[in-house]
């Protein structure tokens, strides 16, 4: 009865996540069904402290970026990036489209995916309300930022969680994940802007209205609060990038590097009094920490009960059948896994299956894409998703799940494709 008593916790977790009953934290969910497991038996302490050290560094992570992140947003420096698109471009909506969508891959790529939809969101909201789009093209904006947020999150091992975790447990370093994955997280993104520019062109076209002959925007530099901490931030983000190329010469996990990018930038705000801190420590998400490491322990006590038996055996005769069908095979089949169970509990399933099959080769990188690109397939598919849609109704934008699976589909299936033949071909010239 153990493994029907663990299917029946997975499940009940992973809907509680989903619908977010009185919009409670998905730790708050994932850490008592963790409990659960542990209290009857199915996992125990050693179990717990296996997780911990695959999920240590990307947890500690994610806190550094989105620490760095919120330090940015609160001096206006995302809102600085956003008014240069909008003064250079709202006179050509379908340009405004592609500025954001691309504002929206450069903080994904060089930040991470959730701090893409909590900064980006907001701002187009508040954009494509001052120039007066109906809800059809504000919908087409917020798309723009909803998939970019995680098509554009398979470039560098910072910019999404699962890359941090895939990557830990296969001893991939900033260096190496680049060389492997830059080229595909470039395609899948630049891949996003024109499949949005074409499937969004007559709904843009149709129902975008032109903004006022007489509309003045502020000044981008009007959005920021402190000049000299705004000249800072760029020397951080440098260093803080030079670190993560020397990570693997220095020994140092990229953790480390984040969170003392975050230390070091709220030091110097601290000395100009212009880092509001307890606002800082709110919008900071500490319990990310107890969610990863929850959620992975539920995910585990499912392999430790042998109900994911069943993928490794569906996936090695495809990592068997040659480069073309490790790649498109299993990116394909680890899209529809992160599509119904959401990529997060995905990560670990793919991480011990591809370990089950030998020699990984591709497979990790195939992976990531599945994770990443093919998670917009539905609306469950990643945590990014889950807090855009979020966001979207706390704004009065409804979007069902209908509506969703018809903009996943139409946007998701091209981009997915065009990111796994670029891994595919990189891989058959011998990158």
């Amino acid at each position: 009865m153990t493994l029907p008593f663990t299917l029946t916790v997975f499940i009940a977790t992973l809907f509680c996540i989903i619908r977010k009953p009185r919009r409670w934290h998905e730790a708050a969910f994932a850490a008592p069904a963790a409990a659960l497991l542990l209290a009857f038996g199915v996992i125990d302490l050693g179990d717990a402290s296996y997780i911990w050290s695959l999920v240590w560094n990307a947890t500690l992570s994610l806190i550094g970026i989105m620490a760095l992140t919120a330090l940015l947003d609160d001096n206006g420096f995302f809102r600085w990036a956003a008014l240069h698109v909008v003064r250079r471009y709202h006179r050509h909506p379908l340009r405004l489209l592609a500025g954001f969508a691309v504002l929206s891959c450069l903080i994904t790529t060089f930040f991470n995916n959730d701090g893409t939809v909590l900064i980006m969101t907001p701002i187009v909201l508040e954009a494509t309300a001052l120039l007066g789009m109906g809800t059809k093209a504000r919908i087409a904006f917020l798309l723009g930022v909803g998939f970019m947020a995680d098509t554009a999150s398979a470039t560098l091992l910072v910019s999404n969680l699962t890359n941090i975790l895939t990557s830990d447990y296969f001893g991939i370093s900033f260096g190496d994940y680049a060389r492997h994955m830059a080229f595909p997280g470039l395609a899948a993104s630049a891949a996003t802007v024109a499949v949005l520019l074409i499937a969004m062109r007559r709904t843009i076209a149709r129902d975008a209205a032109s903004a006022p002959a007489d509309r003045v925007y502020p000044e981008p530099i009007s959005a920021i609060r402190d000049r000299a901490l705004f000249g800072w931030s760029w020397l951080a983000l440098a260093l803080i990038l030079a670190g993560y190329l020397l990570s693997e010469r220095l020994g140092l996990p990229v953790s480390f590097i984040a969170c003392g990018g975050a230390l070091a930038l709220w030091l110097a705000g601290l000395l100009r009094r212009s880092v509001d801190t307890g606002r800082l420590v709110r919008r900071t998400p500490w319990l990310i920490v107890v969610f990863a490491l929850a959620m992975n322990l539920v995910v585990y006590a499912l392999h430790v009960q042998g109900a994911t038996d069943w993928f490794p055996a569906l996936l090695e005769p495809i990592a068997q059948g040659g480069t073309a069908s490790a790649v498109f095979g299993s990116g394909l089949l680890f899209s529809l896994l992160a599509a119904a169970s959401n990529n997060l509990p995905a990560v670990l399933v793919s991480s011990l299956s591809i370990s089950q099959t030998g020699d990984p080769g591709v497979l990790p990188f195939a992976s990531l894409i599945g994770l990443s690109v093919g998670a917009k397939l539905t609306p469950i598919g990643s945590l990014a998703t889950l807090l855009w849609l979020g966001l979207l109704r706390r704004d009065g934008v409804e979007m069902t799940w209908g509506q969703y699976l018809r903009y996943g589909l139409t946007l998701t299936l091209p981009v997915l494709l065009v990111s796994l033949g670029a891994l595919w071909l990189q891989t058959a010239l011998g990158g």
